[in-house]
């Protein structure tokens, strides 16, 4: 499985990963930040805390999203 090399928060609530195989996948949350698990990320300055510890996508251990889970979103409407 790849890892995250970084993670960067982008405009209206999408995130572009970047994987160490040379890869990315772009990511948006927009139409999930009134679950009640991402509601935290509708803080737009909260939301471009993001970092990676290269297995996961972190907010400050708020809310977590692994890489398998990345891919899972991104397919989803």
């Amino acid at each position: 499985m790849s890892k995250i090399v970084r993670v960067m928060p982008k405009e209206d609530y999408c995130l572009e990963i970047i994987l160490d195989n040379g890869s990315s996948v772009n990511l948006s949350l927009k139409n999930r930040l009134e679950t009640i698990r991402f509601g935290l990320l509708a803080d737009e300055t909260f939301f471009q805390t993001v970092t990676t510890d290269g297995i996961c996508i972190s907010w400050e251990g708020k809310v977590e999203i692994s890489l398998s889970e990345a891919f899972q979103l991104a397919q989803k409407p």
